[in-house]
């Protein structure tokens, strides 16, 4: 369970670090039934140059995988963050090379809440494709003085505030196999300096929409969204109760399910 202090410091910057969740032989198994499933999906295509490679319903595929929602470590960080009722968004993979812009997965004023459970099966570095995040960006402010970063602006001469990209300050989050980073879908992230795949894998938890704006938001989300909010049927059918009620949630809303 999170402590308070690891609560305040989510809401306060937008993210948390938990170092060494996962022990090296589970990642070990992450590592390989991640690759089969980036494989599978391929249908035997190598992945060329600065492609990038994008799986939502993800962890659901592989046997080791589909479990985790559900293990302590990584469940109790929605219970403690969002509330016992929280909700499965979506489980993703992705191989990236390159950089990724500054942006946000969410805007400000959506009031749903979130929280993403991120981790990667390789060493990353500041220069070499870490996530970095700018603390507090998750926080509404008037007038926002971050708005430029939120456009994922590509152009190559971009540079806010004077400087380019990647110098902007900010938290680098270097991570070893086996760390965490949990982050609120509003906090402006990104990533530069890869030049070799780098393999991310996410949780994606949403607090249990009640009011009318939140059931409103999560109706307008799931109209937009091609994946995320589409519950996976073996997620719909489990046999563990946990699964079964992060899911309920989206079968009660009516929204279609997935068939992986």
């Amino acid at each position: 369970m999170l402590t308070p202090g690891q609560i305040a410091h989510f809401e306060t910057f937008g993210f948390l670090v938990l170092r060494q969740l996962f022990t090296p032989d589970e990642v070990a198994i992450m590592s390989r039934e991640a690759g089969e499933i980036f494989e599978e999906d391929r249908r035997d295509h190598p992945l060329a140059g600065t492609d990038t490679q994008d799986i939502v319903t993800f962890l659901e595929r592989k046997p080791y995988l589909s479990r985790l929602v559900d293990d302590d470590r990584v469940y109790n960080i929605g219970a403690d963050l969002l509330g016992p009722d929280f909700i499965l968004h979506a489980t993703s993979g992705a191989q990236r090379v390159g950089d990724t812009p500054w942006h946000a997965d969410m805007p400000l004023e959506n009031p749903l809440r979130s929280a993403n459970v991120s981790f990667y099966t390789e060493p990353l570095t500041r220069g070499a494709g870490c996530l970095r995040v700018i603390p507090g960006s998750h926080l509404s402010s008037s007038p926002d003085l971050l708005a430029p970063l939120r456009s994922s602006n590509l152009e190559p001469d971009f540079q806010p505030f004077g400087m380019p990209p990647s110098g902007l300050p900010c938290h680098a989050y270097q991570s070893d196999p086996g760390d965490v980073i949990v982050f609120t879908a509003k906090l402006l992230h990104a990533s530069f300096g890869s030049q070799v795949a780098r393999h991310m894998h996410l949780v994606s938890f949403m607090g249990n929409p009640e009011t009318e704006a939140e059931l409103a938001a999560i109706r307008a989300l799931y109209e937009i969204s091609r994946w995320g909010l589409h519950p996976a049927q073996s997620y719909v059918d489990s046999d563990r109760p946990r699964v079964r009620r992060m899911v309920a949630k989206l079968v009660e809303l009516g929204f279609e399910t997935s068939k992986t």
